[in-house]
């Protein structure tokens, strides 16, 4: 056999190092969101189903301290998702000029199983989600105080489509991503298929009762309904602009 020669074997083991570097940082991306991801599972998610809408504000603001912070938040909630999206598709180039390097072929959708497509799905949602409740406040007010889940309702009326699109999306497939892309990096074996499913139908299905009774709030009424009705009317101006 005619042994490699020595540039080409130096560069696959560079791409070989620069894989698994980014298979590590998604990883450990995905491990740093689920801490952001547990406590906002409990409070958007549990509380709304067993408490008033007072009481879940009062702990998103007690939240919002320790995820907003101004350090935290670019690290732990932007910079995890960030990381862990950028390695992904960083990952899924290298593979695919591999194998068109390898096969002549050039293949992105094909081999795409259920796990990415989900994460891929997300990122659309997450982005929306992200917009209207942490952008757009912060640019309209410096910030996110007034924002509780009584605006989440009040945008089931104003933004009907868009809500019922987005929320029960990030519900189900993010649960499915996150539940299943750990049961994925812990190696958990095939006959733990069913505890998987029944831990995703759990935590989905807890965050879907909640979107279903935070649809049922409303629209806001007095100052606080108008101050949203300007918040909404900027997303419509924007979309139609």
């Amino acid at each position: 056999m005619r042994p490699h020669p020595p540039s080409q074997t130096a560069s696959s083991e560079g791409s070989h190092k620069i894989t698994q570097y980014l298979v590590g940082t998604q990883q450990i991306s995905s491990y740093v969101f689920t801490g952001f991801l547990g406590i906002h599972w409990f409070t958007t998610g549990l509380l709304p189903l067993v408490s008033n809408s007072e009481a879940v504000d009062n702990s998103l603001l007690l939240c919002r301290v320790l995820y907003q912070n101004k350090f935290i938040e670019p690290c732990i909630v932007l910079g995890s998702v960030g990381a862990h999206v950028l390695s992904g598709v960083a990952l899924r180039v290298i593979r695919r000029a591999k194998y068109h390097k390898n096969h002549g072929q050039l293949i992105w959708l094909k081999d795409l199983n259920t796990l990415q497509g989900a994460g891929y799905l997300l990122i659309p949602t997450v982005a929306i989600h992200f917009g209207i409740v942490r952008l757009l406040p912060f640019f309209r007010d410096g910030g996110s105080e007034s924002i509780g889940i009584g605006f989440l309702g009040h945008g089931f009326v104003r933004l009907r489509y868009i809500s019922w699109l987005t929320y029960p999306a990030l519900a189900a497939i993010g649960t499915f991503h996150v539940v299943q892309g750990w049961a994925r990096w812990r190696g958990y074996p095939k006959r733990w298929k069913r505890q998987t499913a029944c831990t995703i139908a759990a935590v989905s299905g807890v965050w879907l009762a909640s979107v279903v009774r935070i649809s049922k709030i409303g629209r806001a009424v007095g100052h606080l309904g108008r101050h949203y009705d300007e918040l909404y009317n900027a997303i419509i101006n924007f979309s139609w602009a």
